[in-house]
């Protein structure tokens, strides 16, 4: 017992050396609270999950025998402002330090976040998803941009919490706590906690998309995949390369859903073949405040230093409810800039794809 309460004196002593600013920041009303942090550290949860299945081919549609419908119903849905395009612009680049939405495409002089505005079409408005630390930055260049309606743009915050080191104590960097957006399941409790979905009672449907996703663009024929559908939650999912890692679409306990390939344990990740793209469809009329309560706790290199992250992920949502999956090709859909490498082989393949800027 005694090595417990000391423990939790040494966390109280680091948290009162955190500037109130930041500790504000951190305690919002749907974040990871100074008080749960505590109770995650010293009762951890586990959200692995034992023997997934590999689901059956029949369980995703790999070819569409009515893509001009779909194309169609997804044209109108997108003119006529029903769907919200929502860009996941949190992350930050772990070798610069910089948000990776800031990145910047050779030979296009563009951002990465610049080329989601030229592939947002439409009359809906655009949210983007922003860390709180970088929140300003982002802002100013967006505003900085030219040839786009400004006022279709709307700007999200995430949370975000304290890095620990791996015994479980807060880390720092230079005297100031070391924190970290708690990851793209933040957007579940942020809409819920500040209401925003009231703002757009218009909108039925909201596209979801990764900003380091160059090929994840506002794209009509999957909106209406996902209305004809009928879905409440649809996915895009590619077929999995070799060691590639993400969210695997399994068979869970009857249900079919995206499971982070860390949580799976049992069943050999070769036989997953199916992986998510981290573009998701659903209804805004989904009831989701109960999501964003799994935090999972996760270790990163960050600097060359071991951290741990709790986390919270967007295909929550496919546990939830029932979903489609919808199998797209990469060279269409899915080409993530992971280092730097993808970031300079972008720019040939968007410049043999003007259509997509």
């Amino acid at each position: 017992m005694k090595p417990t309460v000391n423990f939790i004196e040494r966390y109280k002593s680091s948290l009162s050396k955190i500037s109130e600013p930041i500790r504000q920041i951190v305690n919002r009303h749907g974040g990871l609270s100074d008080n749960q942090l505590l109770d995650l550290i010293l009762k951890p949860k586990d959200y692995g999950v034992d023997y997934p299945e590999a689901p059956l081919d029949s369980d995703v549609e790999q070819s569409s025998n009515d893509d001009e419908e779909c194309y169609d119903l997804g044209v109108s849905a997108i003119q006529e402002g029903k769907v919200a395009y929502c860009v996941m612009a949190g992350s930050e680049n772990i070798s610069t330090g910089q948000p990776d939405a800031l990145l910047r495409i050779p030979g296009l002089g563009m951002s990465l976040l610049t080329l989601k505005l030229f592939q947002a079409a439409g009359e809906g408005p655009v949210w983007i998803v922003v860390s709180p630390r970088f929140k300003n930055m982002i802002e100013d260049h967006v505003r900085s941009q030219v040839g786009f309606p400004q006022e279709r743009i709307h700007f999200i915050e995430q949370y975000q919490s304290y890095r620990l080191t791996p015994d479980n104590q807060l880390s720092f960097i230079g005297g100031e706590p070391n924190v970290y957006p708690c990851g793209n399941g933040d957007l579940y409790p942020v809409l819920t906690h500040t209401r925003f979905l009231e703002k757009f009672q218009g909108i039925k449907y909201i596209s979801i998309v990764s900003v380091d996703n160059v090929m994840g663009f506002l794209d009509p024929k999957s909106i209406g995949r996902h209305i004809r559908a009928g879905a409440n939650v649809s996915c895009e999912i590619v077929e999995k390369s070799v060691e590639e890692v993400g969210g695997l679409l399994c068979n869970f306990k009857g249900q079919l859903q995206i499971i982070e390939s860390f949580k799976i344990r049992g069943t050999n990740l070769d036989d997953l073949r199916w992986l998510s793209t981290n573009s998701y469809i659903f209804n805004a009329n989904l009831n989701i405040a109960p999501l964003g309560r799994e935090w999972n706790r996760v270790q990163r290199d960050v600097g060359g230093k071991i951290v741990i992250q709790h986390e919270r992920y967007l295909e929550e949502i496919t546990d939830a409810y029932d979903g489609k999956y919808f199998m797209v090709n990469r060279e269409d859909r899915y080409f993530p800039i992971k280092n730097m490498n993808d970031l300079h082989a972008s720019e040939s393949l968007l410049s043999a794809n003007k259509r997509l800027f």
